[in-house]
């Protein structure tokens, strides 16, 4: 085979290296080669409903019921989705919770499913980050509009927060907010990761007190 061949093939090899590359991410390669894949698939996401079980669905696959962890799964979007077990078939509705994973975490989601599509919880997962410092990342978003979000018994600000830089440890977050059930929920700050919280408040009812006067 002449020179001018062999540069040919090469450069042809190249081309559809780059290719497949770039319609089939390198992670997304790697995790399907055995040994390999325990490396690149060590992902895990627990799932959690309070006050009764939920059949769970991962991209249309069924994962039977709450609670469940799912482990070895790919970096990337995923959705969930949750029915209520309940004899009520039309009491609840279904939920479908787009979540992010990222390889060498892990993610939870642990909610109480109300009827009336009304959720009660939180989300967590994480996302990875570019920095030269040592520290990761919190951002919180709530379902109600300027809950108030505490650090370590500490008033941050209002919901929603992005990207608060803080030092890599574990901490305790609260976030409130006037008229619903409030969130208290321990959580782990990592190097070069934004931890996603993300929650959902139940209102707390209504009561009237009726007063009844005696006739003497």
């Amino acid at each position: 085979m002449t020179n001018s061949k062999k540069l040919l093939f090469i450069i042809l090899g190249i081309f559809l290296l780059s290719v497949l590359l770039y319609f089939l991410p390198l992670n997304s390669l790697l995790g399907k080669i055995p040994i390999l894949d325990r490396f690149y698939n060590n992902t895990s996401l627990e799932i959690v409903t309070q006050k009764g079980k939920a059949k769970v669905w991962i991209d249309g696959k069924d994962y039977g019921e709450t609670p469940t962890t799912v482990q070895d799964l790919p970096e990337g979007s995923y959705l969930v989705e949750l029915e209520k077990i309940s004899d009520e078939k039309f009491f609840y509705e279904k939920q479908s919770i787009q979540i992010t994973l990222t390889r060498n975490t892990s993610a939870r989601i642990d909610l109480e499913i109300g009827p009336q599509n009304i959720l009660h919880g939180v989300i967590i997962y994480y996302t990875p980050i570019k920095t030269s410092s040592d520290n990761g990342m919190l951002t919180v978003i709530s379902n109600v509009d300027g809950a108030k979000v505490f650090l370590d018994k500490e008033f941050l600000k209002a919901s929603p927060i992005s990207n608060l830089s803080l030092r890599e440890n574990q901490y305790q977050v609260k976030v409130t907010a006037e008229g619903h059930e409030e969130i208290d929920v321990p959580i782990v700050i990592s190097k070069n990761y934004s931890l996603n919280l993300k929650t959902y408040h139940f209102p707390i009812p209504t009561t009237f007190d009726t007063l009844e006067e005696e006739n003497e």
